[in-house]
């Protein structure tokens, strides 16, 4: 799946059946029996939501030994390592995809915190007694969701805080530019730390580019200091 396509991991997602199997599945590999059971779904629904979670790169299935005498079945484990955020406010709506790379060595980072948190990692995961391994991975975990609680929170802080920058903004480019399209530029350029050309801006707004370079060449005379909107060719 794209990094960047949104549109197919909310539409995934946005079934509650298929949220529940990777639930599931996020425990340990399942065949589908086995996940019909568990879910109180017929068989033959939980089929059509696997091939769709295969289909989009959320799961892989594997032939396995049964536990039982029987013959090889199917697993189903997770493949896709991801995040996904959505931040919606009454000034600014965001939808952050963020791919998360599969770590299998000790990952070398600079913050104190997470360096300690680091170590404890690895020391827990080279514990040779099981059962002294789930008690210490209970304490760390706990330690580790305390952590990622108060980051939630400063990322809320923070979003709060860009609502209203943005607010003000939003009202600014309204009162300052008549021009629709020029508002809609400033909408769609405004805090990204990228610089957008005309190409960029074209595509995105689906206008052609002479009124793009148009409509630059009269915004960046207006806004001269704008490190956004690049200067639009001669």
């Amino acid at each position: 799946m794209s990094l960047n396509n949104v549109d197919v991991l909310l539409d995934v997602l946005g079934n509650e059946t298929r949220r529940r199997i990777l639930q599931l599945l996020a425990d340990e590999p399942r065949y589908f029996i086995q996940l019909s059971k568990d879910l109180g779904v017929s068989q033959q629904a939980v089929l059509k939501h696997l091939e769709i979670l295969e289909k989009n790169g959320f799961i892989t299935s594997y032939e396995g030994q049964s536990s039982f005498p029987a013959p090889k079945r199917k697993y189903f484990q997770l493949n896709l390592s991801c995040m996904l955020e959505i931040g919606i406010t009454r000034d600014a709506v965001q939808f952050v995809f963020q791919d998360i790379p599969r770590i299998e060595h000790e990952e070398q980072v600079e913050d104190k915190e997470l360096k300690g948190l680091s170590k404890k990692v690895n020391s827990v995961i080279e514990e040779q007694d099981p059962i002294e391994l789930l008690e210490q991975s209970d304490e760390l975990l706990k330690e580790i969701n305390s952590t990622l609680k108060q980051t939630f929170e400063t990322e809320i802080r923070l979003l709060r805080l860009k609502q209203r920058i943005t607010k003000a903004a939003h009202k600014a480019i309204r009162d300052s530019f008549d021009e629709e399209l020029h508002r809609h530029i400033l909408y769609s350029t405004i805090g990204d730390a990228k610089q957008h050309n005309v190409d960029d801006l074209s595509s995105m707004l689906d206008t052609r580019e002479k009124e793009i370079s148009e409509a630059l060449k009269v915004m960046k005379k207006r806004m001269p200091r704008s490190k956004n909107l690049a200067a639009p060719s001669t």
